[in-house]
């Protein structure tokens, strides 16, 4: 058999053991090593003959081995420094977030020191009294009062531990159960004013007294006009202040 023809052997069986381009399998280094161990022996068998053709078989697949392994190496190096680098980034992004929660628990602690020292309005304003004068017989509370009320829905929708009372009143003029369904409906009508200006109708409380027994008032026509009228407080809502947050 001559050289030639050993060497063309060689390379057609070399074209026969290649795998096509782009398609890796699990197997793809063992093929590789394949082609090595025959391309050695080819090789070696013209070199050499028959011993030679061992030798070179033999040599040809470590060489393919040493350069595949040299390839899986290179691989894992390059994976071994893209995994570093995610991790040099999540160790950054993870020192900036506590950075940032711990100025959060900063200004938290600052706000909650603030709060502390602030005065309790509710407690300032519990007590808080004005009233509302009515017409003789008339349960329409007065134009001038608008203003007033309003404020005081501001007030009220701003300070949740607090509540408002209203006690209605009469003059003496008119049988008992006259003035105190006037009352009531005194008492009503700035509820309703109050509840349409925003406070919750849950937050106010009220009750007619009918006529007053203020003695000399009673019998003082010049005094009536401060009986027909609308007590309005303000109370401190203890369970109220409890549940604030």
């Amino acid at each position: 058999m001559s050289r030639k023809f050993i060497v063309l052997a060689a390379l057609a069986a070399l074209a026969a053991a290649a795998t096509p381009a782009g398609a890796a399998t699990p197997e793809s280094g063992q093929g590789a090593t394949s082609i090595g161990i025959v391309v050695g022996g080819v090789l070696g068998a013209v070199v050499g003959g028959p011993p030679g053709a061992i030798a070179g078989m033999t040599l040809g697949g470590i060489a393919t081995e040493r350069e595949l392994e040299a390839r899986r190496n290179g691989e894992l190096e390059a994976e071994t420094a893209n995994l570093a680098r995610e991790r040099d980034r999540l160790a950054a992004e993870r020192s900036g977030l506590q950075a940032r929660v711990t100025e959060l628990d900063r200004h938290l602690e600052h706000e909650r020191r603030l709060a502390a020292a602030r005065p309790d309005v509710s407690e300032l304003a519990d007590g808080l009294a004005f009233s509302v004068g009515f017409r003789t017989d008339s349960a329409e509370p007065p134009a001038t009062a608008d203003d007033s009320l309003a404020a005081l829905a501001l007030l009220i929708a701003a300070v949740p531990g607090l509540e408002v009372r209203l006690d209605g009143y009469a003059d003496p003029r008119g049988a008992d159960e006259h003035n105190l369904a006037l009352s009531e409906a005194r008492a009503a009508a700035i509820r309703d004013r109050l509840v349409a200006a925003g406070i919750p109708a849950s937050r106010i409380r009220l009750a007619g007294h009918g006529a007053t027994a203020d003695g000399e008032v009673m019998t003082d026509p010049d005094g009536w006009a401060l009986q027909r009228r609308v007590e309005i407080r303000l109370e401190r809502d203890e369970e109220r202040v409890v549940a604030r947050p």
